[in-house]
């Protein structure tokens, strides 16, 4: 039993050090997605400018291309990221499923000696019972 208990600390070990993997990612995937924001707004106020100063206005397109090269350049950053959190989501699904497994393991053990430990119980009880009875008669 003790070793059943030692699978389920480390099976919980394992889903921890995931989750914590899993936070980093989400946290990568939200700051790649956040920059292509700021990449974004950026763009919209040098559009806006651009409006107001026929300069600007000359160079506009180059920037625009530009933009969408960082962009196009943070969206693959962000999918490898995104497919690198899916991974690890199903890994700790994985290891969800392990550690519940030892966690059903350790409770059917439990139910299983308790039960045999009430039986044992009645057993004594009951032969208490037959040896009172079988004195009384004397």
């Amino acid at each position: 039993m003790k070793s059943l208990h030692t699978l389920l600390k480390i099976a919980q070990r394992k889903l921890d050090e995931l989750g914590v993997e899993a936070a980093r990612a989400t946290k990568d995937v939200d700051d790649l997605k956040q920059k292509i924001a700021g990449i974004r707004a950026r763009e919209q106020s040098e559009i806006a400018t651009s409006a107001a100063n026929p300069a600007y206005a000359a160079m506009l397109p180059a920037y625009r291309l530009r933009v969408r090269w960082q962009v196009d350049e943070v969206g693959v950053q962000l999918r490898g990221k995104e497919a690198e959190l899916g991974e690890i989501r199903q890994r700790l699904s994985t290891a969800y499923i392990e550690k519940s497994k030892f966690e059903q393991l350790i409770e059917q053990i439990r139910v299983r000696d308790d039960a045999e430990r009430l039986a044992r119980e009645q057993a004594m009880l009951d032969e208490v019972a037959i040896n009172r009875a079988g004195g009384m008669g004397k």
